[in-house]
């Protein structure tokens, strides 16, 4: 395990220290951490997923007048 030092605005850590209690607060961060990196690849994943969606469509569109071709 790293130790890692960061800056927080007073409020802010009154506020977590309320919530969790001084004892927890490693863990109660290291865990808002993991949720927000989760999220970000979610979301960043999501995009991915619709500009590959959106290529998938533009092929589709460029190919639907070829499939027929030479079946007549």
């Amino acid at each position: 395990m790293a130790r890692v030092n960061i800056n927080l605005s007073e409020d802010l850590l009154a506020e977590i220290c309320e919530v969790v209690g001084p004892r927890q607060r490693s863990r109660f961060i290291s865990e808002a951490i993991i949720r927000s990196l989760k999220e970000l690849r979610a979301k960043k994943l999501a995009v991915e997923y619709q500009e590959a969606a959106s290529e998938i469509r533009k092929i589709n569109e460029e190919l639907e007048g070829t499939i027929g071709d030479g079946l007549d």
